[in-house]
């Protein structure tokens, strides 16, 4: 069933929300952009001549809307007044995300993580939903009342405890298997990047599997792990959750299983689409960038797969701007490699590459300095 909805998002994310609202299968009604300059009301985040054009909007009866997304993370307050005075459904940008991972998910790992990233984004709201009620300020509003609400609230604390109890079971697997593949010598390399790069694509090239693939973004929640032969060496690639701009602490935690595996791996190689224009291609190469910083991956080489230059305008553009990006923000070895895993350009260059950093860490134990960028590691 395809719902229809508000969406309200600043005008530099725009691109991106509405890519998201796709993959959702959403209807937008009506798009609201805010300046990138825009400053949030405390209360509503919306400031009252925006909140008074939506009121008109929902009450014209044309709308037939009953649910808003904000392309930004909201606090509690402000989500609980919206749905007061908009009544309407609001979802910002964190729930947004999980939404699209809820429907992508397979295993239970997946969906146990997708669902402790809910729970913990929603505790502050109805906890405030709480509070209002308790000072009369929602009257009515809470359907069963507010001691039915308590009950909801203490039911999804008690959930919370052992989704994370079982969780802690599954990442305890998984960090054997890990160990297992460590304890055999097989090389580990994480294939990560930003949202709808081109990942899985490459990955089934690397390894001959056939991972589902798509246009919409976060076709993978789970890693995926294939082995394949770089150079006569058993290397095994792990496909990876990708990564969004300002990516929310609440779905990094809930992901930390996911995107750990990147750390934990021999190195990555970073799928970029040069297809965008420069000025996106460099703001997902900041995002990227900040989020193995946050995940912790310090001190090991970094291959920067430019994906469908195929389809790029301007390759030679997009390259100099990303070498020069990187010259500045990353501090250890890194290369750049152009490629197309679309149509297998560049992929044999790519494997050359890798044979040459695994076999560096292999004799030396770190990776030797390389005239593109960074110094060598312990």
């Amino acid at each position: 069933m395809i719902r229809r909805a508000l969406l309200v998002s600043r005008e530099d994310n725009v691109g991106e929300a509405l890519s998201l609202a796709d993959t959702l299968r959403l209807n937008i009604v009506k798009t609201v952009e805010l300046r990138d300059s825009y400053r949030p009301d405390r209360n509503y985040f919306l400031n009252p001549r925006l909140m008074e054009e939506l009121k008109d909007f929902l009450n014209s009866g044309e709308s037939n809307v009953n649910v808003m997304y904000v392309y930004e993370a909201l606090h509690p307050r402000q989500v609980v007044n919206l749905t007061r005075e908009l009544r309407l459904e609001v979802r910002d940008k964190i729930l947004m995300v999980l939404e699209i991972f809820a429907d992508h998910a397979g295993s239970r790992e997946a969906k146990l993580q997708i669902e402790m990233a809910e729970i913990t984004h929603q505790l502050p709201i109805v906890k405030e939903w709480i509070r209002k009620a308790k000072l009369g300020e929602l009257p009515g509003f809470m359907g069963p009342g507010e001691y039915a609400t308590e009950t909801y609230y203490n039911h999804m604390r008690r959930r919370l405890v052992r989704i994370k109890k079982e969780l802690s079971v599954l990442r305890a697997r998984r960090k054997r298997e890990r160990d297992l593949r460590t304890s055999k010598g097989f090389p580990q390399i994480a294939i990560s990047g930003y949202a709808n790069a081109g990942k899985t694509t490459l990955f089934n090239v690397l390894t001959g599997l056939r991972k589902p693939v798509g246009p919409e973004m976060f076709t993978t929640v789970s890693p995926k792990v294939g082995a394949a032969s770089v150079d006569g060496m058993k290397t095994m690639f792990i496909d990876t959750v990708g990564f969004v701009r300002d990516l929310p602490h609440e779905v990094v935690e809930a992901f930390y299983a996911t995107l750990e595996e990147i750390s934990y791996s021999d190195f990555t190689v970073l799928v970029l689409d040069s297809s965008e224009s420069p000025e996106v291609v460099k703001m997902k190469v900041g995002a990227s960038l900040d989020i193995l910083t946050r995940i912790g991956y310090f001190g090991k080489p970094l291959v920067i797969a430019l994906n469908k230059v195929d389809a790029c305008e301007d390759v030679d553009l997009v390259e100099r701007m990303v070498r020069e990006y990187v010259s500045l923000k990353y501090l250890w070895s890194w290369r750049v490699v152009r490629i197309s895993a679309l149509t297998g350009y560049g992929v044999e260059e790519l494997k050359r590459v890798i044979s040459e950093i695994l076999t560096h860490r292999l004799r030396r134990g770190f990776t030797p300095p390389h005239p593109e960028g960074g110094s060598p590691q312990p």
